[in-house]
């Protein structure tokens, strides 16, 4: 068995079986299951063990995916999965067009707003249903900034640098 690569990012967890193959039903853990979708090779997180599968058949069904791979044939086998983690690697996502990030790639960054002053690290992202927020430690000051163009002017993943319309005491 190989070791679980080191930029493993956690993207849906097993809800429980599907059917009597040994299909199992995954929710993502974010609305978009995209690289979910695009990747065949997925790590499974269980019990204290990280174990790669890969991905014979997939579709969506409502929310959730339907994932299907060889060592999980039966109902039983599915059902034992439930709570698991799934994760892919950072490298094995699919590129982006330009402009376009994905989430991961924003923990860690530096946000400074226009008058240069540091206001944080993005710790974190969530979802209000409305829109997204970007989940900045700035030591004392725990900030929240919408991830909308009227707030968010410039982000430069490779830089890990957050420029923002946004001050400290807000």
């Amino acid at each position: 068995m190989s070791a679980p690569p080191d930029d493993l990012v956690e993207l849906g967890a097993v809800r429980g079986a599907y059917g009597v193959k040994g299909w199992v039903r995954v929710a993502p853990f974010a609305g978009e299951s995209a690289v979910l979708q695009a990747s065949r090779r997925w790590w499974l997180k269980h019990d204290g063990r990280c174990e790669p599968v890969l991905v014979a058949a997939l579709r969506r069904h409502g929310a959730l995916l339907l994932a299907k791979w060889q060592g999980c044939e039966t109902p039983e086998a599915a059902r034992a999965l439930k709570g698991a983690t799934v994760a892919v690697a950072r490298s094995e996502f699919p590129p982006l067009p330009a402009g376009e990030f994905y989430w991961i790639d924003l923990i860690g960054a530096r946000v400074v707003n226009r008058a240069g002053i540091e206001l944080g690290t993005v710790r974190g992202l969530r979802s209000n249903g409305a829109q997204e927020l970007l989940e900045v430690d700035g030591g004392e000051a725990k900030l929240l900034v919408p991830l909308v163009e009227g707030y968010v002017e410039a982000i430069d993943t490779a830089k890990k640098l957050i420029r923002v319309d946004w001050e400290s005491d807000w």
